[in-house]
């Protein structure tokens, strides 16, 4: 099953690359406004932010789109807006691929130091499967961060040994997208993480005292007070968006609202549903919680897990976000040459199920909604599977 996922993969990639090249980065070098991307977003606000310092954030910005990062995150595009947007994004790109090589390797150690056999053959196909994958794919064409937040995130589970380093990690992801927060959980299960933790805090308060000079306090005031409140209860129901918010706000909209991107996609969503959203986060970590006492690889699943979960339990998880499901795909691919055939056949749907870029139309147009709805939402189902699924027959018999 892996070298037939591998294989696949490795044919997505000679897709994918020149796809990218040619589709996005060569037109962009060529011309800014070719196309729009995520990525214009953080290049016109460093740009802003660097000709007038209260600047960062704009009333026109709506709720889904513009830079609504934490204040921290534009010091990188300042210096990359120094750059043609063109180069900027193809400096980016690279820097975004790397990032996730690194956090791969550093998944595929940490996964060998709780008891996985990971021999460099294994290791290689899991990458490669992880590398080609939709969410790796979507975060390189919109021009996305989420490639350092997975590393961030990452880095912060792997380095539990040095508490310092690993809470600097986590610092500087919180600051980047603020999701690796979600991280935190871990220290449930990993006792090591709450030193690493209270360096996090230190180390984020060290990083907005030095950017001082660069990014002023009125910036953090206008975060917390206008930015966050405007967009705390919204979501997106375009199809894109994969979270578990926007999957269930899509059940009361036909098709035809949630296919086409046309603007109305940004919906308040209901108290019900944001309370529903809490719960099922809440549910899973104490499910992951459970899994972790039985043995250091269970332990390993659930810190996949929860990195996982950010995808599903942030209101706006686009695809791109789901690069955060890579140690989990990637930790079931190297267990998979011990799972019974069920759990393979499921793991290999599930990781199928997410080669597709999230906002592909697909030939579904007769089908009913909700069917429509279940279809396009794969990235979450397939994330909610793997996360329940057991690693292999060991795992089980722990």
């Amino acid at each position: 099953m892996l070298w037939i996922l591998a294989s696949v993969s490795f044919a997505l990639l000679c897709y994918e690359i020149p796809t990218l090249v040619t589709a996005v980065l060569w037109p962009l070098w060529h011309n800014p406004n070719a196309l729009q991307t995520d990525f214009h977003y953080y290049y016109e606000a460093a740009q802003r932010f660097a000709a007038n310092r209260h600047l960062l954030y704009l009333a026109s910005d709506d709720v889904i789109a513009g830079f609504a990062y934490p204040p921290p995150a534009i010091v990188p595009f300042v210096a990359l807006a120094r750059l043609p947007l063109g180069a900027a994004l193809a400096g980016l790109t690279l820097a975004s691929y790397a990032a996730i090589v690194v956090a791969i390797r550093q998944w595929c150690g940490y996964l060998r130091k709780n008891g996985f056999a990971v021999d460099p053959r294994t290791a290689l196909l899991a990458s490669i499967v992880a590398i080609a994958l939709g969410p790796t794919y979507m975060n390189a064409i919109f021009g996305q961060v989420n490639a350092f937040v997975l590393l961030s995130a990452v880095a912060f589970a792997c380095w539990l040994d040095l508490p310092a380093a690993a809470g600097a990690m986590l610092a500087m992801g919180i600051w980047l997208k603020i999701y690796p927060v979600v991280a935190a959980a871990i220290a449930l299960w990993e006792r090591r993480a709450w030193r690493a933790i209270g360096w996090a805090i230190v180390a984020g308060m060290v990083i907005a005292v030095v950017l001082l000079p660069i990014v002023p306090w009125a910036a953090y005031q206008s975060f917390i007070s206008v930015v966050l409140p405007a967009r705390v209860d919204k979501t997106a129901i375009h199809i894109a968006n994969q979270s578990l918010v926007a999957f269930l706000e899509r059940f009361r909209f036909t098709p035809d609202l949630f296919l086409n991107w046309t603007g109305h996609e940004a919906v308040t969503v209901s108290g019900v549903i944001r309370a529903l959203n809490l719960a099922v986060a809440a549910v899973a970590v104490l499910f992951f919680w459970k899994r972790a006492a039985l043995n250091a690889q269970s332990r390993a699943a659930s810190t996949a897990g929860v990195i996982a979960l950010i995808g599903i339990v942030a209101p706006l998880g686009w695809g791109h976000t789901y690069v955060m499901v890579l140690p989990l795909v990637v930790t079931h691919l190297i267990a998979l040459q011990h799972a019974r055939r069920f759990e393979a056949v499921m793991v290999t749907l599930c990781v199928g199920a997410m080669m597709i870029p999230a906002g592909r139309h697909l030939p579904l147009d007769a089908a009913p909604a909700w069917f429509q709805n279940l279809a396009y939402s794969r990235y979450l189902i397939a994330t909610l599977l793997l996360c329940v699924l057991p690693l292999d027959s060991r795992l089980r018999q722990a």
